[in-house]
């Protein structure tokens, strides 16, 4: 027999599949959100009635849920938090840390407000809490980048801008912290703070006052003259210079020991000399973090020569020369003899036609000028010698102009 079926039965049959496996996963969706926001008010309700604890736990089995899993940001500051999931991991964070503020576990609060900002950074008093809180931890870059992005949000966020001028003064960033006074003049001529530090950068550094001058033309011209209390300024001033020791006793480490070789050098010399610090430098580099700087000192005290200790120790006088009087009219000039080892010379070692070589008053010449010694000593002529011709050189005249 034959059987006759429509064309479209098939993809009707599919359809319905496909419609089916729709709404269930429709309804799946739905009913990840129901859950979602259902665990979330509830962990809202116990941190409404202080249970802080039973709140954090369950603002943290909210983030193991498959719908804020599953969100991911896409990384477009205008398109905003459009998916469920990303809106309540936003708000997740943000509590959890507050939490975590509340309970001065201030590390904790800036690792949750910073995912929390990393999903919206459009958020004006998100920065600022992050501000705040690396004031507590004595983080000033980071304090300084976050109320610099809290005024791109809202730039007339007063408290970001009271807290950013601080900041400025205290990392000594002068100018940078004259235009943000500027601003904060132009919204009230008698802020108190911008006043104190205005004049306080001016003492410091005088050329700052003709350098700024255009900068504050659009101020009230009566910041010129008004005047802070004593106490009110000391207290400005100390601020700023109480956050700046803080910071700087951070910076200030304590002196580390310095590093030892990993291989003991057997014997002194250059080869085992150079595979020691080949092992070192080996290790410096291989070693689990945090590793040393390959900058600090090695302490080799254990490898020092005793005999170079010994040979430094040796105290070296040294020989005195006699200078020549300039006034002095005796042709012989006295010379230190030097400190050298000699043996005795007698006369039977001269010959014969040649006495002179002996006589005590003949300058002998440096016996150190080395090549010059070797020429022999040069015999002194006396005056029944020369003759005449001594005579005639004494009487010669040179010109010592030419």
């Amino acid at each position: 027999m034959i059987r006759i079926a429509a064309l479209n039965a098939s993809s009707t049959i599919e359809d319905d599949h496909e419609g089916s496996f729709k709404s269930h996963k429709i309804q799946t969706k739905e009913a990840q959100e129901a859950e979602a926001f259902a665990l979330y008010h509830k962990a809202l309700d116990l941190q409404k009635h202080d249970r802080f604890e039973e709140s954090a736990k369950a603002y943290h089995e909210l983030l193991e849920a498959r719908l804020l899993r599953e969100a991911v940001s896409s990384g477009d500051e205008k398109e905003g938090l459009k998916h469920p999931g990303l809106i309540l991991k936003y708000s997740t964070y943000k509590n959890l840390a507050q939490l975590a503020a509340q309970r001065e576990d201030l590390e904790t609060a800036m690792e949750f407000y910073l995912e929390a900002v990393m999903l919206d950074s459009t958020d004006v008093n998100l920065w600022y809490k992050i501000g705040h809180v690396a004031l507590r931890l004595i983080r000033l870059p980071l304090a300084r980048h976050a109320f610099e992005e809290g005024l791109r949000c809202n730039p007339d966020h007063w408290p970001c801008l009271d807290n950013l001028i601080t900041v400025l003064y205290t990392l000594s960033d002068y100018t940078t912290c004259l235009y943000f006074i500027c601003k904060a003049l132009e919204k009230d001529c008698r802020y108190s703070k911008g006043l104190v530090l205005k004049e306080k950068i001016f003492e410091e550094q005088p050329c700052l006052r003709k350098d700024s001058l255009r900068m504050f033309l659009k101020c009230d011209m009566s910041i010129h003259d008004v005047s802070v209390s004593a106490a009110e300024t000391q207290a400005i001033v100390d601020e700023a210079l109480g956050l700046r020791k803080k910071r700087q006793a951070l910076i200030v480490r304590e002196k580390e020991p310095d590093l030892k070789l990993v291989q003991p050098i057997p014997f002194f010399t250059w080869k085992c000399l150079g595979e020691s610090l080949l092992a070192m430098y080996s290790h410096l580099t291989t070693c689990e973090p945090p590793r040393p700087s390959l900058g600090k000192r090695i302490d080799l005290s254990d490898y020092q020569d005793p005999s170079q200790l010994l040979a430094s120790s040796v105290v070296v006088t040294p020989v005195s020369v006699v200078q020549p009087s300039p006034i002095c009219t005796n042709p012989t000039v006295a010379v230190a003899e030097p400190v050298l080892s000699y043996t005795s010379v007698t006369a039977a070692s001269f010959p014969l036609h040649s006495p002179s070589l002996l006589d005590t008053g003949t300058p002998m010449g440096d016996v150190s000028g080395g090549d010059k010694s070797k020429k022999g000593v040069k015999r002194k002529k006396t005056v029944e010698e020369s003759g005449e011709t001594a005579k005639r050189r004494s009487a010669r005249v040179r010109n010592t102009k030419c």
